[in-house]
């Protein structure tokens, strides 16, 4: 059904009243007035589009009440037609000084004055459609900078977290980002065995069990004002949203579910990353066994034939003598031999030191691949 115009008529001749009120009452919705109500009370109750407003009347003038009408904060949009018996110019000047935007003069003609009635009805049905397309426009151009604006929150946010490694430094920016949006959140990180839950100290037991869900439920479960997103490796509850906001709320869906992928991609790269640590360490760890093994292997060889090298020198030197003494050499011969198995027993134990050089060579490159060890847990406790 067609709403029809509000058009309030004020004249003092009782006459003129059921006149047109009979006349224009199956086209518009016509409300009469003697003029002797306060204008703008009048205005905010009936609501009018157009108003008939004759220029002679008890009290106040037509001029008076327009003047009174434009000077309120209601009359933007509506349209005054003075209706008087004074024709002239004067006349006139001072009616659209007062504010009017037309004028009738009496007698007038029904007829006319109905298809006058008619094509303002059709101005004002225009004039509103494109305030509402403005309206609409303007509503549509401002979520879209909203939205680039929130875009541009995620893209900063994606490369603020490029070089993050560790939980900590990630749940730092991701709470700065939710302070942007003006929103209350926890959420729970999924570390291979390690599971990491925020804010430590103000996490309910029920949203606890909240996030754990989030293992085994949809990617997106919204309850009462709050919603769920949860991915392999992390789950964030959103708390309090403003649900009567469709816009609001469809931008806060998308860009959150945005932001949950590059966390979930930031944790799985924490998760490689600490794997490979881990095995880097184990292997570490492995051949820090093998060297100390053969190290201890080396040591061991070296002090056997150390051993041996003294044994056979002590039975070589041994048999010497008693060669020497059935030999019957002088004792200047003797002296002579004797004097060379001292000195080759000499060089012997030169021998022997030289192994005992490189047990300390060992020894250093030990120490070596521990403090590179050490180095390397270093750099990752700086990632």
């Amino acid at each position: 059904m067609e709403i029809k115009t509000n058009i309030l008529y004020i004249d003092d001749n009782n006459q003129n009243l059921p006149l047109i009120e009979t006349v224009l009452n199956d086209d518009f919705n016509i409300v009469s007035s003697d003029g002797n109500s306060p204008i703008v009370e009048l205005v905010m109750e009936v609501q009018p589009q157009i108003i008939l407003l004759d220029i002679k009347l008890e009290g106040k003038s037509g001029y008076d009440l327009c003047k009174e009408l434009r000077n309120s904060d209601i009359s933007a949009d509506i349209i005054v037609i003075f209706v008087s018996a004074l024709s002239t110019v004067e006349d006139k000047l001072v009616a659209y000084a007062s504010g009017g935007d037309d004028y009738i003069s009496k007698p007038f003609d029904i007829v006319g004055l109905c298809h006058k009635f008619k094509r303002l009805e059709k101005r004002i049905k225009e004039k509103d459609f494109l305030k509402e397309r403005i309206t609409k426009t303007s509503h549509v151009a401002f979520s879209s900078m909203k939205q680039v604006s929130e875009l541009g929150l995620l893209i900063e946010f994606f490369k603020d977290t490029l070089t993050i490694w560790t939980p900590d430094p990630l749940l730092l920016k991701i709470s700065e980002f939710f302070n942007q949006f003006d929103v209350h959140f926890s959420l729970e990180f999924r570390l291979n065995e390690e599971v990491l839950q925020y804010p430590t100290d103000k996490v309910s037991t029920l949203e606890l069990e909240v996030l754990s869900f989030g293992k085994k439920a949809k990617r997106i479960v919204v309850f009462g004002k709050n919603i769920l997103f949860s991915s392999q490796r992390c789950s964030i509850l959103v708390k309090q949203l403003p649900m009567d906001d469709d816009d609001l709320l469809g931008r806060i869906r998308d860009h959150f579910a945005i932001l949950l992928n590059i966390i979930d991609s930031r944790l799985m790269f924490m998760n490689t990353e600490n794997r490979r640590s881990n095995m880097r360490g184990k292997a570490l760890d492995s051949l820090n066994e093998a060297l100390a093994a053969d190290v201890i292997e080396i040591k061991q060889n070296v002090l056997t034939q150390e051993k041996k090298l003294l044994s056979l020198l002590s039975e070589l030197t041994c048999n010497m003598d008693k060669k020497a003494y059935t030999m019957g050499l002088s004792s200047e011969q003797e002296v002579e031999l004797m004097g060379l198995f001292e000195e080759s027993k000499g060089q012997f134990q030169d021998v022997i030191g030289a192994s005992v050089l490189i047990d300390n060579k060992v020894e250093n490159i030990n120490r070596l691949l521990i403090a590179a060890e050490i180095i390397k847990w270093s750099i990752d406790d700086k990632k």
